[in-house]
């Protein structure tokens, strides 16, 4: 049992008891037990060691064999694009919807509700599991949107599906050409069919009606309530300006202010928000956010998008689609444009995140981190690859060689596993999507990630994951590239927390960290591999406070019970 460096005199603030604790210190240290004191972790031991550190106002909570776990750390996902899915008009997800059928009449339904002209924006629509297996198109929503402009979002946020009237307030006709970056579906004339794929969809965006700051900072809350449930206690928003721009910012300082932004926050700017970033301003310490704790909110990286999505053919892949053999994906960016951006941030001081998911992108991502001439065990910036998606092992190997880190967006192989295999990748790349334990044996850190909104947040879900590598179909993708339940535990925690410098402060219960804390239902390391994502987060603690308790858990303990409990304590290390 070690203390941190506190006055031992004065009672803890908090103590968990009667469990499991599993601190992921390097050591793996187990506990039953745990005391927190001014938001830290104090100690860790038995349960009578850590009830001898209660004082007269000191809460205690008996787990009842339930387990500890350090908060969750999200290294990807976008806080503020996921809340404006939790706040839509209208779900174009399936489920609910088995058709594109089904969408165009939620499209009608809220045309009749709106008034004229106003905008209806749909999100989550995946034409892959419509019975169609297409995109809607105008076509499609013409005839019901009326004098209403419609945006319909892809889940994978690099395509979106417009009507005609969007199209003409955007300024997108039959003589427009494709952007740079960018595409514009055409129907059988020619014209526009309404898709519109990563660039090429940003006139549309920048017509939606803004919101207030205040209106912003609403949604991230709803945001932030989802991210409570699940167990995290860290989010990493890479890609703050995506849809808003600099007011992103804003609305982050009044959420953080006004208490409604529970997780903390690790921030990646966009890299196009602010064309000076290159050149250093702002600095890593933004004077956007100056007032705010960096210990709730910090600006440290900058995200880069170098290719699209698998499933929308735009990730950009070094052989063809199996699928459509004359495609294989686009950069959205010249690999030299790349790799001089990467170069300008890296010397102005930022942490750099570049999206690569498909190999060949990866690639040019890797060209331009190695001409910076980081090896290994250079921690530096810690740049980064996000999603990771069919990274090889030859690129695993040039990862490791120059201190390059990954967030692998793991829940790939349960919800589009089968759709890889069977139509976008084939067997042989598909069963390598998301490498973890070809990345874990050459010594790539890495962290996972569910890229919310496009797959849900839950962490337990993505160590199922990583752990079982199940598919939606229930068939076995790349069982050789599973992980043991502790390295996906780590990949949410104290991976996760390096991969954002973090590691000081949160990551693993150990004295003088953040208590920052998930209590699950049970303990992932102790059961099944098929049974953790049916596990629940009963509650959620950051910086000691208890900020999220599962409804129906039994949680709080009268005082006088906490007393007879405590007096009667068998002191047991590892029930």
């Amino acid at each position: 049992m070690s203390y941190a460096s506190h006055d031992l005199n004065r009672g803890a603030d908090l103590i968990l008891f009667g469990g499991r604790v599993l601190t992921l210190d390097k050591v793996g240290t187990r506990a039953s037990a745990i005391a927190v004191r001014d938001g830290k972790v104090l100690a860790a031991g038995s349960d009578r060691d850590m009830l001898m550190l209660a004082g007269p106002e000191t809460l205690r909570h008996d787990l009842r064999g339930r387990t500890a776990i350090p908060g969750f750390v999200e290294t990807h996902t976008h806080p503020y694009f996921y809340g404006l899915t939790l706040d839509a008009e209208i779900d174009a997800g399936s489920p609910p919807n088995d058709s594109v059928g089904d969408i165009v009449e939620r499209v009608a339904e809220a045309a009749r509700n709106t008034p004229g002209g106003d905008w209806i924006v749909g999100y989550r629509y995946d034409d892959t599991l419509l019975r169609e297996s297409r995109h809607p198109t105008r076509h499609d929503l013409d005839p019901v949107s009326g004098d209403h402009p419609v945006l319909l979002v892809h889940i994978s946020g690099h395509f979106v599906t417009a009507n005609s009237l969007a199209l003409r307030q955007a300024g997108i006709s039959r003589a427009t050409p494709d952007p740079v970056g960018g595409t514009i579906g055409r129907d059988e004339s020619g014209a526009p069919s309404g898709v519109l794929a990563e660039t090429a969809a940003f006139p549309v965006y920048a017509l939606l009606p803004k919101r207030s700051e205040r209106e912003m900072a609403e949604v991230l809350r709803l945001a932030s309530d989802a991210y409570l449930a699940a167990g995290v206690t860290t989010v990493h928003d890479t890609g703050i300006g995506l849809l808003n721009g600099p007011a992103e910012l804003d609305a982050y300082r009044t959420a953080v202010h006004s208490g409604w932004m529970g997780p903390r926050v690790r921030g990646y700017l966009l890299d196009d928000v602010l064309r000076q970033l290159g050149s250093g301003v702002p600095g890593p310490r933004s004077a956007a956010v100056r007032g705010l704790d960096p210990d709730r909110f910090s600006l440290d990286g900058v995200k880069i998008i170098s290719d699209g999505s698998i499933q929308g053919l735009t990730g950009c892949l070094s052989e063809p689609y199996t699928c459509s053999p004359g495609e294989s994906g686009m950069m959205l960016l010249p690999p030299r444009e790349l790799a001089d951006r990467v170069a300008n941030l890296h010397d102005s001081g930022w942490q750099v995140a570049v999206h690569g998911n498909g190999d060949a992108a990866i690639q040019a991502i890797l060209d331009a981190y190695s001409s910076l001439g980081v090896a290994q065990g250079d921690q530096g910036r810690r740049h980064r690859v996000e999603h990771c998606q069919t990274v090889r092992a030859d690129q695993l190997d040039r990862m490791a060689a120059h201190g390059v880190l990954a967030s692998f967006f793991v829940k790939h192989v349960y919800y589009w596993g089968d759709r890889h295999r069977d139509r976008f990748l084939g067997p042989q790349r598909a069963r390598r999507i998301n490498p973890l334990a070809s990345a874990r044996t050459r010594g790539v850190t890495f962290g996972l990630h569910a890229d919310s909104p496009v797959t849900p947040v839950p962490p337990l879900e993505g160590i199922w994951c990583a752990v079982q590598r199940r598919t939606r179909d229930g068939e076995e993708l790349g069982p050789e590239e599973r992980v043991d339940v502790e390295t996906a535990l780590r990949a949410y925690t104290s991976d996760a927390a390096f991969l954002g410098f973090a590691e000081n402060n949160r990551g693993s219960l150990e004295p003088g960290k953040f208590a920052d804390i998930a209590i699950l239902s049970g303990d992932p390391t102790a059961i099944a591999g098929e049974n953790i994502r049916d596990l629940t987060v009963d509650a959620t603690i950051v910086g000691g406070d208890v900020v999220r308790v599962r409804h129906g858990a039994v949680w709080s303990r009268g005082a006088a019970e906490q007393d007879r409990v405590a007096t009667s304590t068998t002191g047991r290390t590892d029930p």
